[in-house]
Formats: structure tokens, C-alpha cells, sequence
């Protein structure tokens, strides 16, 4: 999750002093791809693979282009640049850090530009050509920020347990998310995500993983933009079950193309361009600080009404379109948490999210939860995200998919820990088996690591979470309200929120 910079050496570690061996290879194409040995020679990686032409000039606010595989020998050794962004990411790590204890000034921002659309593959190194379940990862961020190799997002360990994992990137802020009247589309980013699925569809095989065996995971804002898949068009056929973590926001409402374009522009006239032309002529710095002030009210997220989303995800919902998948989807217990100001209260909360009939149940049923702070941060997280991803879950029930939820509520040790909770990405380490220095880590987090790996492994191979040995977790219903709690102690229940819920659906 942090030390971009320190990224790869945190890798390389991995290799026993002393071991060497001949690097792997991948051929793509005409091209070969030389990775690293990582975990004793058990596992390989192949970092920075470009799976579209670089995004730059007239391909700036373009369609991502098919790579070019004709010819050579390359090195995929080390990781690309992120995409490009600011402090956004960095600031917050650094945030995170401190909240534990830790000397924020680990967290180094890592080199960041426009020629971006690189993944990382992490295989098994006895993996046999089209065998393995492909597990994609999308990368969270708030749309502005974010990178595919942050620490705990290295597959290393998943593949060392039997699966082929893919961490991509996607344009961020005004390169990803810009639409504009003389553009023929808009929704880059989500064209970016739906090239790397369409990569992994053509070449995963290559490298060991089954093309009809894919996972897309994603978390926050990587979680939210992958349940837009379920409303893309061109996304059919690329992926076969999703994990959706911490997210919700967008399945119950999306900007419009009309409001995207209108931005776009106003951030032409914040530039002083005069067409589009002027504005892809622009240095990404300027046109990204730009658009800080431009889009500070709304952020950056995908847009419904374009040939990439027709239809935003409420309405596909509403009507009985989405496609039969398999999706696991849950968030954390303290979501809201370490983003709660000394002015926000709850009864600003109910004010504004509910009407005055309504009120003094609400607060009954939010103080069952807590004292205020905690009541507010369960609000906030419930209508945010465990609302809408029980009507997505719903909703796929609906369709003849089957449906996982889960409620992580694991507070780490001690207490300047106690005082984060499970907050927003804390289950990362856990999926990924990437628990950072700085975080507090007893028995009980292996504990749980191992189970979380189990569940999510076991949903990539077959599209069920059922793992021998652990407890039985079964498909959620409306009708069967039950959620696994991920914590020291793993067991059904009904979501806390669960009754929030129904007062929220009653405005």
C-alpha cells in the first residue's frame, strides 16, 4: 500500500539470497517478455506489460489502442509509471500511516505519466498454459489517484497458492474521466478497464491463466467502476465473476454525459484553450492542476448516456438487464471513520438524508450502533456503501446470478488502532497477504488472512466462496439477509445496517 519507490525491492526481496535461475519468459505475440523469480523461484512476475499504446498526444482522450507485439526481447522487471495524478493517493497513505503510529515519510510518491496503460501478472512457476483462474485486479483511489502496485495489491502470494493475478492501471482525473461536445466518446477509464479484460481474453492463456475462469476485484473506486461493467456493452463475454469491496455510490446514481461535457467545458475555458486540439496540447501538469478546481465539487467518476454506458447502472437494474454472474461484495465495519470532521454530526446527517418523521427512528436505530461519532459513521457507511451493494446483490439474485456478502469488521491491535477501526482498505492486507511494517499484526490477522485467501481463491475457482474447513457461507437473497462477518471470529449474521437500510428505502 505504500513506498512506491520500494516497490520493486520489496519484490526482488522475496528472492533467497544466493538463488538463481534463468528469468522467466512470457511470449506475447513476436515478443518476448523476460520477469523475475520471486518466493524462492516459486512464483514469477512480469511487471509493466503494456496492454495498449501509450495515451499521449492525438491518442490523449482516444480509445485505448491494441499494443504492439511484433518484434524483440523486453525486460518486465520493474514496474511502469503510475498514471498520471498528484498528492491525492500519497497524502492520504501518508494519513493512514501516521493514524498507526508510523513515520509517514515511507510513503514516497511513485513516477507518474500519461504513457501508463501497463499491468503486472504474477503466476505459479509450474503454471500450465490455460489452467489457472485469473484473478484482475482494479486499483481504488477516488478516480484521481492510485496505481496498480502499491505493496499490498503484489499477487505474489495469491499465486503461490494456484492462481494467475493481473494488477492493471487505467487513466485517472481529467485523462480518464473528461468528456467534451467534440469528443466521439467519454468513460476512458472504464474503455482502459475493458482493454485490459479484453488483453487478458487474448493472451492470459500465455501465461498460465483459463480465459473462462475470470475474476475482476476491485476496492473503492476500482470497486465501483468494475460493478459498471455489469452496464457496459462492450464488456460482455471479458469477465465471469466480480468482488466488489468498499464501494456502492454508483449503483444508485451516475452523472450524466450532458453534466460531463458541460465540465469538460469549463475546464477548456479554466485553460483558456479554444478547442479541443488546444487542450491536448497542454502539459499534463497544467491540465490536471486545472482540473482540481474544476471538478472539486463533483469528482471524477464514470458518466451514463455515451456509446460506452448507454444506461446507467440504476436503470439496467431497473430493468431486469443485468447480465447472471457471480459476485462477492462487501465493505468495512468503520468505512467513514478517518474521514469525519469535528463539525459533522448526526443530526446534520439526518437532516439532510432523511425527512422529520423519520428522524427519531433513525437515531434509535443508529444509537443501537454506538455513540454519536460511531452512529455517523455507521449513517455514512451504510447509505454509501452496505445499502447499495445489498441492492446490487439483490439485484444479481434477480438476475439468476448468486450473490456473497461479507462485513469486515477486524480492528487491529492496540489502540492508536483502535482508534482507525476497520477502516476504508483495511481488508486489503488480508485479500492479499501483504500486511504492511507499520500495521500491528498478531495471530489472530494471519488467522484471518488465511480464511479471507481461502474465500476469495475458492470464489476465483469456481464462483463460490465455500473453502473446506471454514464456515459455510451462504448465497445472500433478500429473503435470506445474511453477510459472513470477516473478523477474529467468523460467523453469519444480519447486517448491522441491515436495518438503517430499510429506513433509508423508506424516503
Amino acid at each position: 500500500m505504500t513506498r512506491a519507490l520500494l516497490a520493486l525491492a520489496l519484490l526482488i526481496g522475496l528472492v533467497l539470497p544466493g538463488f538463481a535461475a534463468e528469468k522467466p519468459t512470457l511470449v506475447l505475440g513476436d515478443t518476448r517478455f523476460k520477469g523475475l523469480a520471486v518466493m524462492k523461484g516459486e512464483v514469477e512476475a512480469f511487471l509493466g506489460i503494456p496492454f495498449a499504446r501509450p495515451p499521449v498526444g492525438a491518442l490523449r482522450w482516444e480509445p485505448p489502442q491494441a499494443p504492439d507485439y511484433s518484434a524483440g526481447v523486453h525486460q518486465a522487471t520493474s514496474f511502469a509509471p503510475a498514471c498520471y495524478q498528484g498528492d491525492h493517493i500519497t497524502s492520504w497513505y501518508r494519513d493512514v500511516v501516521a493514524g498507526f503510529g508510523g513515520d509517514p515519510q515511507i510513503v514516497v510518491a511513485p513516477r507518474v505519466s500519461e504513457d501508463c496503460l501497463y499491468l503486472n501478472i504474477w503466476r505459479p512457476a509450474d503454471a500450465e498454459s490455460g489452467k489457472l483462474p485469473v484473478i484482475v485486479y482494479v486499483h481504488g483511489g477516488s478516480n484521481q489517484g492510485g496505481w496498480s502496485y502499491e505493496p499490498n495489491y503484489h499477487g505474489h502470494q495469491l499465486a503461490s497458492r494456484g492462481a494467475v493475478v493481473v494488477s492493471v492501471a487505467y487513466r485517472l482525473g481529467p485523462f480518464g474521466f473528461f468528456a467534451h461536445p467534440e469528443l466521439g466518446s467519454s468513460n476512458f477509464a472504464m474503455q482502459d478497464i475493458a482493454a485490459a479484460l479484453a488483453w487478458v481474453q487474448q493472451w492470459i492463456a500465455a501465461a498460465g491463466g483459463d480465459p473462462g475462469r475470470v475474476t475482476v476485484v476491485g476496492e473503492s473506486a476500482g470497486a465501483s467502476n468494475i460493478s459498471l461493467l455489469l452496464a457496459m456493452p462492450g464488456a460482455d463475454g471479458l469477465y465471469h465473476r466480480l468482488v466488489h469491496q468498499s464501494a456502492g455510490w454508483v449503483i444508485r446514481e451516475m452523472p450524466t454525459l450532458a453534466m460531463a461535457q458541460a465540465q469538460g467545458l469549463a475546464l477548456e475555458e479554466a485553460v483558456g484553450a479554444q478547442n479541443l486540439q488546444e487542450l491536448r496540447e497542454l502539459p499534463a501538469a497544467q491540465l490536471d492542476q486545472a482540473a482540481k478546481a474544476v471538478y472539486a465539487d463533483s469528482g471524477f467518476d464514470p458518466v451514463a448516456g455515451d456509446d460506452v454506458l448507454p444506461v446507467a447502472l440504476s436503470g439496467r437494474i431497473a430493468l431486469g438487464q443485468l447480465p447472471a454472474v457471480d459476485l462477492l461484495i462487501g465493505s468495512n465495519a468503520d468505512e467513514w471513520k478517518i474521514y469525519l470532521t469535528p463539525d459533522d454530526t448526526l443530526d446534520g446527517w439526518l437532516e439532510e438524508n432523511l425527512p422529520a418523521d423519520l428522524h427519531a427512528q433513525a437515531a434509535t436505530v443508529l444509537a443501537a450502533l454506538g455513540d454519536e461519532r460511531r452512529a455517523l459513521d455507521a449513517a455514512i457507511t451504510g447509505q454509501m456503501y452496505v445499502c447499495p451493494s445489498m441492492d446490487l446483490a439483490a439485484a444479481i439474485d434477480a438476475a439468476g446470478g448468486r450473490s456473497w456478502m461479507y462485513y469486515f469488521s477486524r480492528v487491529r491491535p492496540g489502540d492508536k488502532a483502535a482508534g482507525m477501526g476497520a477502516y476504508h482498505g483495511a481488508e486489503l492486507p488480508y485479500v492479499f497477504d501483504t500486511h504492511d511494517s507499520w500495521l500491528p499484526t498478531d495471530v489472530g490477522d494471519r488467522t484471518l488472512t488465511a480464511a479471507m485467501i481461502e474465500y476469495w481463491l475458492s470464489f476465483a475457482h469456481s464462483g463460490d466462496p465455500a473453502s473446506k474447513g471454514l464456515p459455510v457461507w451462504p448465497a445472500f437473497t433478500p429473503e435470506q439477509n445474511l453477510v459472513m462477518q470477516l473478523d477474529t471470529h467468523l460467523q453469519l449474521l444480519e447486517h448491522p445496517s441491515a436495518p438503517l437500510c430499510a429506513l433509508l428505502e423508506q424516503q
